[in-house]
């Protein structure tokens, strides 16, 4: 009797799909919970695998259903390799799944991830999904579109806010409130998930905590998706979570945007829309194996992409390098062209994002350790990277065997050591120009500014460059205790090219030009009462003084008359006491202005006295002292410009005053322009005063400034967290292309070095000084 083949397993479940015309079957083994996809060839010979079938009658029945020859060793492999997958009824079967439910990880792998626990969430998918089904009808579906697109309209309209607010999350504080939130958006995104799954037909039979490089994470094993026949279902179970996120994130940004900003809730939404939000970039990222990736194995129906692509590079560099025709990976021309663009993407963002986290744990480690934590480092970094360098060696021996002969004949030799030499050459003999570069700001050599301020005052700057660099400030209140407010009023017009000396500005005050009014008229006054005591009395004035002492003498007399009768009458009883107190009154009033009238026709008579003449003269000084301290003051309010130049800025308000807000003028003399250069401090032993400088401006890409360096500072100051020293640079600026305040790159051109100086100097300048002095 012949020998027959162990019977495929029963409990194996297989879904048909096509693909591009060809049929595959997708085997889901319910023990491993593993997935694998054959073709319609394979198939084949697993519906023949009944335990009682020869391999001889499954080889002719092959070959009569599809016309091709099957060789009893192609097919032994196959079988094999089925007993490995564990896919037979048998002893070496259950030996192979025993294998494949406990498979040994590496040292990093075990450390890296590390699955927590898991639990069966079927039932309680189900559950949910029977109270949750609206969320998978169209109208829900427009309704999330309408929140998300809210959302954007509120997260651009409210750009500059949250971009201040981003920068106050960096506390310890919000640690705690950050691990929450990512924690329960990634629950939802991974519950999205496993219902979408379910909604389909689909079982999730796992689900639980893992930590992926050490951050607790939620997972769920939604593989059933591969047994749908539907490309849109499988899309749509991988889309669900990250469109989830998506809508979190909207519902955050709308309940943050209402609520108020000095509650707890209103702080603990805004983190949950920068954590959703930056969590769904990074998921969609299809270089890792993330929801992006799997979004892109499903849309272009090709498993394990990343493990295909880099097999397919690994394939090609090794045919065309060692001529190992073994190790072909036969890929159509549609899927070669994927595998060439996605593993190289994939390579590239492998290298970068293992590189930057290299030197950011390079540059931690020997800060705080010094040479033992470059040591340490270095220890690390093998021990991630030992599999990939032992594989590079290998591939790197295999090339000199394969090239051993060829390098070996006299020819080669003699070639290969004509490029060494004129590598050498190049290295040693060429010189090429050592430039320094750096982004630069441009500035005037000569500039005045004035400036204002809310408390009222104008601050005046004067910057003048050169050999002896100057810069002077001025204050001028504007609000005065005295005088009230004052206001500027600009002389000049933007772009408007004005000469030293010229007047720009003027202060004026409603109070300075009232009191300088009322002053004048006062002293026209007092110079007019000096002039007439300076020229005496006139006769008219004499005769009128004679007249009022004459008509008082007479007025006195009849009141002296009425007086005594009066008397008579009081002695008689004829009249009240009163009346005659009233008429003793009127005559005493009478007799003081007959004695006043006299003393005025005296005085007349007699001239103006010395005294009375200084008196009016000093008083006529004083207000001409106050009249020429105001004119003073309104005179030394104009302000000249002190140097020849452009009115390069002018406020749209012609006048200041404190209701108005800021103000601001600036002129700058145009002719020759400072360039100022934030040189690395690597640099400095290369940088010398005289060295022409190249500018280039983003308003004028297709022309050069030249120049020179003139000055470094001689002491350094942060820039990002970077030492830096000042390097100004003179460029004569004939034409005014170049204005103050304008970005550019400059190169400053330290002098021809060889190419291997160069190459040492790029080398060194990526080691931290700490390796120099570990001793």
């Amino acid at each position: 009797m012949a020998q027959s083949y162990p019977k495929f397993r029963d409990d194996l479940i297989i879904s048909q799909q096509e693909f591009e015309k060809v049929t595959y079957y997708v085997i889901k083994d319910p023990i491993t919970q593993k997935f694998f996809r054959i073709k319609e060839f394979e198939y084949f010979i697993t519906q023949n695998l009944d335990g009682k079938t020869s391999p001889e009658e499954i080889a002719e029945r092959f070959q009569k259903h599809f016309q091709i020859r099957l060789p009893l060793d192609t097919l032994n492999k196959f079988i094999h390799r089925l007993e490995t997958l564990g896919f037979l009824e048998g002893e070496i079967s259950e030996r192979e799944l025993a294998k494949l439910q406990y498979r040994k990880r590496t040292f990093w792998g075990k450390l890296l991830f590390i699955k927590l626990k898991g639990f069966d969430p079927d039932r309680i998918l189900s559950r949910i999904l029977r109270s949750t089904k609206f969320l998978f009808t169209p109208h829900f579906f427009v309704f999330s579109l309408f929140v998300i697109f809210l959302a954007m309209v509120i997260t651009i309209s409210n750009w500059g806010d949250l971009g201040y607010s981003v920068r106050g999350l960096f506390k310890i504080a919000t640690i705690f409130k950050i691990w929450i939130a990512i924690f329960l958006v990634i629950v939802l995104h991974e519950f999205a998930h496993g219902l979408t799954c379910k909604y389909f037909g689909g079982e999730v039979h796992e689900m639980g905590f893992l930590l992926l490089y050490f951050q607790p994470c939620f997972f769920c094993n939604v593989s059933d998706a591969y047994l749908f026949k539907e490309k849109s279902k499988k899309l749509w179970v991988t889309f669900a979570g990250g469109y989830c996120q998506i809508f979190v994130w909207a519902t955050a940004t709308l309940l943050w945007r209402v609520t108020a900003l000095d509650t707890g809730l209103n702080s603990f939404l805004f983190v949950v829309v920068i954590t959703s939000g930056v969590t769904v970039l990074f998921n969609f990222n299809p270089l890792i194996k993330l929801d992006g990736y799997y979004l892109l194995t499903d849309y272009l129906e090709i498993p394990n992409l990343r493990k295909k692509a880099f097999d397919f590079l690994s394939s090609s560099l090794k045919r065309r390098f060692l001529k190992d025709h073994a190790q072909r990976v036969e890929a159509s021309p549609r899927n070669k062209k994927i595998y060439i663009w996605y593993g190289t993407l994939s390579l590239l963002y492998s290298i970068l994002l293992l590189s930057f986290i290299s030197i950011k744990v390079e540059s931690f480690l020997v800060s705080h350790l010094g040479g033992f934590g470059f040591v340490l480092f270095l220890f690390l970094l093998f021990l991630i990277l030992k599999e990939t360098a032992k594989k590079v060696l290998a591939g790197i021996y295999r090339f000199v065997l394969a090239k051993k002969k060829d390098l070996m004949r006299p020819k080669k030799i003699i070639a290969y050591s004509a490029i060494i030499i004129i590598l050498l050459f190049f290295l040693f003999l060429v010189k090429m120009e050592l430039k320094v570069g750096s982004r630069c700001e441009i500035q005037a050599l000569e500039s005045f500014t004035l400036r204002s301020s809310p408390d009222g005052t104008i601050t005046e700057e004067l910057f003048q460059g050169g050999s002896r660099e100057q810069k002077s400030i001025n204050l001028l209140n504007l609000v005065s205790d005295e005088y009230g407010v004052l206001n500027l009023v600009t002389k000049v017009k933007e772009g408007e090219r004005i000469e030293k000396g010229k007047i720009v500005a003027e202060l004026s005050s409603a109070s300075y030009l009232s009191d300088l009014e009322q002053t004048k008229a006062v002293l026209r006054k007092a110079w007019e009462y000096y002039a007439l005591l300076k020229k005496g009395p006139r006769e008219e004035s004499i005769r009128q003084a004679k007249e009022r002492v004459a008509q008082a003498q007479t007025e006195l007399e009849l009141k002296e008359k009425e007086l005594k009768r009066f008397s008579d009458l009081h002695q008689k009883n004829l009249i009240a006491s009163q009346e005659l107190e009233k008429a003793q009154t009127e005559h005493a009033v009478l007799s003081r202005e007959l004695e006043i009238a006299k003393s005025d026709l005296k005085i007349l008579k007699n001239g103006t006295r010395p005294e009375e003449l200084e008196m009016a003269g000093a008083e006529i000084e004083e207000l001409e002292a106050k009249a020429n301290f105001l004119e003073a003051q309104i005179s030394a309010s104009q302000i000249e410009s002190p140097i020849s130049g452009v009115v390069t800025s002018l406020s749209s308000e012609m006048s200041f005053s404190p209701s108005i807000g800021f103000w601001g003028l600036s002129i700058a003399n145009l002719d020759t322009m400072l360039v100022v250069i934030k040189a690395s401090e690597k640099h400095l032993d290369v940088l010398k005063e005289e060295q022409n400088v190249k500018l280039k401006v983003k308003s004028y890409p297709f022309s050069s400034f030249w120049g020179k360096v003139f000055k470094i500072s001689q002491k350094a100051e942060k820039d990002q967290a970077k030492n830096v020293f000042r390097v100004t640079c003179k460029i004569e600026n004939e034409d005014h292309l170049l204005k103050p305040g304008m970005s550019g790159y400059a190169k400053i051109y330290c002098g021809k070095r060889s190419i291997f100086n160069l190459l040492t100097r790029k080398i060194v300048s990526y080691l931290r000084v700490e390796v120099w002095s570990w001793w």
